[in-house]
């Protein structure tokens, strides 16, 4: 019997994308003898096809049952949150396939959220106090673990995007870790997002130091300069406009220059399916504001001002590509 066929990373992206257009009705007549003509040109392709075909046929169904009622698309919303291909690196689909099933249920936002101590579901904003007296602002899809033990003030970041108030106590310095980065202050006012490849800080008030778990001492930002973290690398520090960096707070998502990938996690958080960015269309740059109220729209806007396409399946999947 022969065998099947290696699927390269570039035939599973494809199928994904043609099975995205199909399933959103968004497939035009020369798309469709595109299609066809794919489908044709190589068994790999028609393979790849026929996986996505019953992956998502097996989802399908389940997911409509989930989101039928008001508290179920709450728990879908929750759940559609940061992705990781490590969680499924054993499923044939890979990059895409794996979108498609965690369109459904994401199982690192489910880890996360059982390690997680403050979780905010999919409210635009929520406000705690910790045990310290200091106050944190989560962004929807966000948790936090915490380390009040021992007189430690230790918060991790496990996923989306927080603002922190922390009460000054003399000789007593407050950390919040997130993907590389690790944060120390003592008392000041300062956001921490915590993005697909690289973590952000940016210093509303006060001082706080930025460094890596690799060690050495880090980059020290004050109040109106921003940072990034990425593959373990302290950035140097860069003046930021805080009202831009902090426009989550007020309902909005404002960038300058950013890329497509990263804004489209930001908004991703905010809508009641999955956002996913394919190839290199992560890579384009756009600047702009966009109300987190009408992600759907926000997203159409952004696909026209960075020349790539987008297509949904269902309410469960925005592709951009």
């Amino acid at each position: 019997m022969r065998n099947a066929p290696d699927l390269t990373d570039e035939q599973k992206d494809a199928a994904a994308l043609w099975h995205a257009k199909r399933a959103g009705g968004s497939l035009s007549a020369r798309e469709a003898v595109a299609f066809e003509a794919w489908l044709n040109a190589d068994t790999g392709n028609r393979l790849a096809y026929d996986q996505i075909r019953v992956l998502w046929g097996q989802l399908e169904l389940p997911a409509r049952r989930t989101a039928s009622g008001a508290a179920a698309r709450g728990l879908l919303s929750r759940l559609t949150g940061n992705w990781r291909r490590k969680a499924v690196a054993g499923l044939a689909g890979a990059a895409i396939a794996a979108a498609l099933v965690l369109s459904v249920i994401d199982p690192s936002s489910l880890v996360q959220n059982w390690r997680a101590d403050i979780v905010s579901g999919d409210s635009r904003m929520t406000q705690t106090s910790l045990p310290d007296g200091s106050t944190v602002h989560l962004g929807p899809d966000t948790a936090l673990a915490t380390d009040f033990s021992g007189g430690r003030r230790q918060v991790t970041l496990l996923q989306g995007q927080a603002f922190f108030e922390v009460r000054h106590r003399e000789g007593d310095p407050f950390t919040v870790t997130a993907g590389d980065a690790i944060v120390q202050v003592v008392g000041t006012r300062f956001d921490v997002d915590l993005l697909p490849a690289r973590t952000q800080v940016s210093v509303a008030e006060g001082a706080v130091r930025v460094r890596s778990p690799e060690g050495g001492a880090g980059v020290l930002l004050r109040g109106g300069q921003q940072v990034q973290v990425r593959e373990g690398r302290v950035g140097s520090a860069a003046a930021v406009d805080t009202m831009l960096a902090l426009s989550w707070m007020e309902g909005r998502i404002s960038v300058e220059d950013a890329r497509l990938a990263d804004l489209a996690a930001m908004l991703g958080r905010y809508a009641d399916g999955r956002v996913m960015v394919i190839g290199a269309a992560g890579e384009r740059r756009v600047s702009g504001t966009f109300p987190v109220t009408d992600i759907a729209t926000s997203l159409e806007t952004v696909a026209e001002a960075t020349g790539v396409r987008l297509v949904t399946a269902g309410p469960w999947l925005t592709v951009l590509y």
